[in-house]
């Protein structure tokens, strides 16, 4: 029986690691260099545009439905039958790499990108919303919240963003449970965690216009990280719907549809889940109208291309997803069953699954992350090529089935034909909604933000250490602080800047004291054999974060190797580099990534400041 490369690469990549310390003198590889981006750097714009569809399949038990294979589906985008280019099956239970059973202790400031225990699922992200939660029934949840937490499935990884007086990252993503718990313990308080937060009027309760502003930041933080991710969005009301409506100002319209494409690109499927629990008396009761429970995205795969199948809206028709009639409904007086409506409406649009009207909020969280963890990821090149900011119909079926099985899947898409004012920047290097970077450079950048998962495509080990003592910045070196914006608007006072902007922009910030980092790299991989006769090439990236999350500094560099240590690493499977990182003293994390340019991979891993302290080299004797 042959044994999986992978594991085998683990293995030699701790064997390496130990000797890391007292190896550092015969580095194979020439420090890195900064590397400026020359400014004749051209922008790649994207020419064919390949549509990403996850598409979670469930029985008539609500169980996931495996075994399925690209044959047995069709899409169509306008009702028109797409070719489907690729089809990947991801399983819940499917365990990835993982640090073996016995494996060696790493010396201290030592760390590898590879996990503990193996991940499993995709990734998993909690918005818990305190703004748009009653006081009365903040307690509650959050108490099954934590219940929930702390029995969830061993290996998923969640990330935690709240909103209370601001939007704050509380907790980046990880699948430890009790750091996890530790989050939203009262007995552990924790900044920007209120134990209630009563300013929820103050502060944007039901205002749709804040509520895009939040979402659209939770999902540009993951924006760029590969994969599929599920927003788990905890509120008590939800007063975005993500459908643009005629009677909407242009502006508002515009930011619904980019966030349609943000929400697409970054492969996220939202379930909104309120924490209302239910009514004890519900909307309707004396009128007849009902309260509806369970999933709106949930449609059954049978019926026509064209048609409409049970419980769906045709493609042709212009309110395809039923939002349309759900908002036009505000002012009935239903205020819950239109609350219920829009999060059909929102777990629709975006593939998810809403949960509404139950006591059971632990229930609804177990729910949601086995939903999430099973679906099938395929693409296609639509046939309509055309940027006329046109809405995209998507519809799935399969071609046989048992009678009951149910699709969910996101329904449509916006082209990027947006006003130049308000398109993203990121149009120029990235391709219609649901598509990957047309730049392959960009693949280090977006998984260096802090809170990111960490990536194991490339494996590397990393022995990160103080060099001397804080010292006072040179002009230098503040000048260098001065360029990464959120360091520079975090020292500004607002009132200087309001005051007089030009002035207090070009004003020279105060020097403070730096802690300078050493960073010693060694990465192990199959890279490192490569087919061509192309010298090993690498990127390296290092950014410091405050607890905030703004980054205080950042770093990339290249390293290439010559035809003697390429042959040399070829023989070891370990390239060397260093690497060195002046950071502001309260820096809180710092986090680094590597990749390699000949195949675009990508490793990197995060840790936590201070570093814990190293004991003394040993002097070393000479023989009398």
């Amino acid at each position: 029986m042959s044994v999986p490369a992978r594991p085998v690469l683990a293995l030699l990549l701790l064997s390496s690691l130990c000797g890391l310390a007292s190896a550092q003198s015969d580095s194979q590889t020439q420090p890195p260099k900064p590397e400026a981006i020359p400014s004749n750097t051209p922008t790649f714009r994207a020419t064919v545009r390949r549509v990403i569809v996850d598409v979670v399949v469930r029985d008539s038990n609500n169980q996931p439905v495996h075994g399925l294979t690209a044959k047995d589906f069709v899409v169509a985008e306008d009702g028109r039958v797409q070719n489907i280019l690729s089809f990947d099956v991801h399983d819940f239970t499917a365990p990835s790499i993982s640090l073996p059973p016995n494996a060696p202790h790493l010396p201290t400031n030592n760390f590898v990108n590879i996990p503990p225990i193996p991940e499993r699922g995709p990734l998993y992200l909690i918005l818990y919303d305190l703004v748009d939660t009653e006081p009365d029934d903040q307690m509650d949840a959050r108490r099954q919240i934590m219940k929930f937490i702390k029995n969830k499935p061993d290996g998923t990884r969640f990330a935690v963003f709240v909103r209370s007086d601001g939007l704050y990252l509380v907790q980046g993503f990880t699948a430890d449970k009790d750091l996890l718990y530790s989050v939203l313990d009262p007995a552990n308080p924790k900044p920007h965690v209120p134990r209630v937060f009563m300013m929820g009027r103050n502060l944007g309760y039901g205002d749709p216009a804040s509520m895009m502003n939040v979402l659209t930041q939770v999902t540009e933080f993951m924006e760029g990280v590969p994969g599929h991710k599920n927003l788990i969005w905890l509120a008590g009301t939800f007063p975005l719907a993500l459908v643009p409506r005629k009677e909407d100002p242009r502006e508002y319209e515009d930011q619904i549809i980019a966030e349609i494409n943000v929400l697409a690109r970054a492969q996220v499927a939202v379930y909104p889940v309120n924490v209302s629990g239910v009514p004890v008396n519900p909307p309707g009761a004396l009128t007849g109208a009902r309260v509806h429970g369970g999933n709106a995205n949930q449609v059954a795969s049978g019926g026509s291309m064209s048609g409409a199948g049970p419980g769906e809206n045709s493609l042709s028709t212009p309110d395809a997803t039923g939002v349309l009639q759900a908002i036009q409904s505000e002012g009935s007086g239903d205020s819950a069953i239109t609350d219920y409506d829009v999060q059909k409406s929102i777990a629709e649009a975006t593939g998810g699954h809403a949960f509404y009207n139950t006591n059971d909020l632990t229930a609804s969280l177990n729910e949601a992350t086995d939903i999430g963890g099973n679906y099938y990821s395929l693409t296609y090149s639509p046939t309509n090529q055309k940027d006329d900011g046109g809405r995209r119909g998507i519809r799935v079926k399969l071609i046989q089935s048992q009678s009951g099985y149910k699709l969910s899947y996101r329904r449509f898409y916006f082209t990027t034909a947006l006003r130049p004012e308000v398109q993203r920047a990121s149009a120029d290097t990235t391709s219609d909604a649901g598509t990957s970077p047309v730049d392959p450079n960009d693949m280090l950048q977006p998984n260096m933000k802090h809170g990111a998962p960490a990536i194991h495509d490339l494996l590397f080990a990393a022995h990160v250490h103080v060099e001397g003592g804080p010292v006072r910045a040179t002009a230098e070196q503040m000048a260098q602080l001065a360029e990464q914006p959120a360091y520079a608007s975090t020292r500004h006072k607002e009132k200087d800047r309001d005051r007089d902007k030009d002035k207090d922009k070009d004003k020279p910030l105060p020097p403070i004291d730096l802690q300078r980092y050493a960073i010693d790299y060694r990465v192990t991989d199959s890279a490192l054999k490569s087919p061509s006769a192309a010298p090993a090439s690498f990127e390296f990236a290092a950014a410091a974060f405050d607890s905030e999350s703004s980054m205080l500094n950042g770093v990339v560099n290249n390293a290439v190797g010559d035809a003697k240590s390429q042959q040399e690493s070829s023989k070891t499977g370990v390239f060397r580099v260093r690497q060195e990182l002046d950071v502001p003293v309260n820096a809180a994390w710092i986090r680094i990534g590597v990749r390699d340019k000949l195949t675009n991979r990508v490793g990197t891993l995060e840790l936590q400041l201070p570093l814990a302290p190293e004991p003394p080299t040993p002097a070393v004797t000479s023989a009398r």
